[in-house]
């Protein structure tokens, strides 16, 4: 059988002195501005020598690492503000928005609907679309009917044309006699 083990006691938080923590402060600033003027140094001369500003340039220039670089937000952003790689990748987006062949278009929200989600929005598109195509068969049969209708009303006003005709010459002799008493 193992023994136990003491625990053992976690050694109490390490406090420093005011003056170790304003040493430590002002020893780290100067290490931040040592890296951004050597980064600003190589910059330089990597645009005299009319090379491209990378990583790997940079390193071969003054020996900074990309990590050093990364850690110190004032190089970092120095850095992707000069890098050959990033600027042109900036003009190339730049250049798609903008270019004259055709705007891009917007992400086409349907894009975010779930496979699910896609399929209940069809169903009930297809059951929309066979309600209107009822609704569309029903007017055109009432619309035929009525057609129909009209085309058989037509024939018996034709049958009745001459019957008309003759009424309408009795009337008109009806009031010339009126006419003619008066």
């Amino acid at each position: 059988m193992k023994e136990k083990t003491k625990a053992r006691k976690r050694p109490a938080p390490r406090t420093y002195a005011d003056a170790q923590l304003t040493g430590l402060k002002v020893s780290t600033d100067a290490r931040r501005q040592t890296t951004v003027l050597r980064l600003r140094n190589a910059i330089d001369a990597l645009n005299t020598k009319k090379q491209a500003i990378t990583v790997q340039s940079i390193y071969e220039e003054c020996g900074l690492r990309y990590a050093a670089i990364y850690r110190n937000p004032e190089a970092l952003a120095l850095f992707r503000a000069n890098s050959t790689h990033l600027t042109a990748k900036k003009k190339r987006t730049r250049h798609k928005y903008n270019s004259h062949e055709g705007i891009l278009s917007p992400r086409d929200p349907l894009l975010n609907y779930k496979k699910p989600q896609l399929v209940v929005r069809l169903r009930e598109a297809q059951q929309q679309i066979q309600d209107l195509e009822r609704q569309l068969a029903t007017l055109a049969d009432t619309y035929l009917q009525r057609d129909a209708q009209m085309a058989v009303l037509e024939a018996k006003l034709a049958e009745l044309e001459p019957y008309r005709n003759f009424v309408e010459q009795v009337r008109q002799r009806m009031r010339q006699e009126e006419h003619e008493a008066e």
